[in-house]
């Protein structure tokens, strides 16, 4: 038994072929829209991309912009042959084109629900925090290699000072990292060769941070050094917090995690909304092209027609692709290229 089937007449093959047209070209915006959105994801990870070390994050613009790019060149054409596949002459020279048609656009559909649920997958399954712990900590080791990585001191610099943010998690995590470039440690100097010496690794650890991990808006200085010891501006603190010393309150991990969680999440319904919408014009599609066989077959371009989406059922069927290719078995169809005229009668053979 067929699945999905129904009897279209003569004018609703019209309107349908028509109304599939405009979604087609709605389509073809909607196929620019994640290109649009793949572009912008590529830019927001472009930016920060020294404190990420996920490569799967990359998939995802790529994905984006080239199920984009497919959708509105299938699109296109999608428009061109649903025009001409509201009247069976036309319909003839498309005909072994469909098939191919409905399984790409199938597959587009497909890459479109896959850019979406990278986008779930990666908030879900933890990968894109763990992608900005890693990338981070990797960022805030190589800080001080400013000679070898010049560029890298820089970023991570307009990190903290665009996001609002201070260390990996806090403030204190530059307390275990050596930031300060080797060439401005004065090695003679007894209190550099102490704590050189303190360290197992041989680095030179200090209770400081960098000038970005300042607040320009708060009301008191922001020290770099001496921080475990330092006391609080003002008789209210009773701790001493990051806010009281003038410096960022939050960790990079959790401003960025936040900044790039919200990316994803919009991206992925927005490629929620372009699937489903690009399933109903495929399914559309799969109606005009089955009704268009099935009046092949009876050879009045004027009676009513049978349509389904798949010809068995799905215990029967193994696949959707292979359901479309049933009604191309035309051996023992005698009118496959014969035109048909207005009275519903084949062109006689000259």
């Amino acid at each position: 038994m067929a699945v999905g089937r129904v009897v279209l007449s003569r004018s609703d093959r019209r309107v349908l072929a028509r109304v599939l047209v405009v979604l087609n070209w709605v389509s073809v915006v909607t196929g620019a829209v994640l290109v649009g959105v793949g572009v912008y994801l590529w830019a927001e990870l472009r930016r920060w991309e020294e404190v990420m070390s996920e490569d799967v994050l990359w998939w995802v613009p790529v994905v984006l912009v080239w199920t984009g790019l497919g959708a509105c060149v299938l699109n296109l054409t999608g428009a061109r042959l649903c025009l001409d596949c509201s009247d069976l002459n036309r319909f003839l020279r498309w005909r072994l084109v469909l098939a191919p048609y409905v399984g790409v656009s199938l597959l587009l559909t497909a890459g479109v629900l896959l850019a979406a649920a990278l986008c779930l997958g990666l908030n879900a399954s933890g990968r894109l925090d763990a992608a900005l712990e890693a990338g981070l900590s990797n960022s805030m080791r190589r800080y001080k290699d400013s000679d070898r990585n010049p560029g890298l001191k820089t970023r991570l610099d307009l990190v903290q000072i665009q996001m609002n943010c201070c260390g990996k998690d806090q403030y204190q995590d530059w307390f275990r990292v050596q930031w300060v470039s080797d060439r401005y440690l004065d090695r003679t100097d007894p209190r550099v060769q102490d704590r050189l010496r303190s360290n197992v690794a041989g680095v030179y650890l200090s209770d400081s941070v960098p000038f970005s991990c300042c607040d320009p808006a708060s009301p008191w200085p922001c020290p770099q050094t001496h921080l475990r010891s330092r006391p609080a501006p003002h008789f209210l603190s009773l701790v001493q917090s990051s806010r009281s010393l003038g410096l960022w309150g939050r960790g990079c991990r959790e401003v960025l995690g936040r900044h790039y969680s919200s990316i994803l999440n919009l991206i992925s319904l927005t490629a929620l909304g372009v699937w489903g919408f690009e399933l109903l014009v495929v399914v559309g599609v799969r109606y005009l092209q089955t009704s268009m066989e099935s009046l092949v077959l009876i050879g009045d371009p004027d009676s009513d027609s049978e349509a389904w989406i798949l010809e068995r059922g799905l215990c029967q069927s193994l696949s959707v692709i292979k359901s479309l290719g049933k009604c191309y078995h035309s051996d023992h169809d005698p009118n496959i290229d014969r035109p048909i005229t207005s009275s519903g009668t084949h062109g006689t053979d000259q």
